[in-house]
């Protein structure tokens, strides 16, 4: 029964430490990694990452564009003018 409970806690020890690694890193990484290992996912991760800001701020830009088209330029000036007057 002993036994039983020592697991138990060593998995909490364990889940506790995915789960800030986790939140922390948007992953827990396998006890043992080399430095080298964190670096290279690190890499690996923060080109994904700018590849998917890239991939919003085209989108975004695009949306913004269909938003503002089918404007007159009569609405849009007014509203600018709204904005200034604030």
């Amino acid at each position: 029964m002993e036994t039983l409970e020592n697991a138990n806690n060593a998995d909490c020890v364990k889940t506790s430490k995915r789960a800030k690694q986790s939140r922390k890193y948007g992953m827990w990484y396998k006890e043992g990694a080399t430095d080298s290992d964190l670096v290279s996912w690190c890499d690996a991760r923060i080109a994904v990452y700018n590849e998917w800001i890239k991939n919003c701020k085209e989108l975004k830009q695009s949306s913004q564009a269909q938003l503002l088209g089918g404007m007159s330029k009569e609405a849009l000036e007014a509203a600018l003018a709204a904005l200034d007057a604030q």
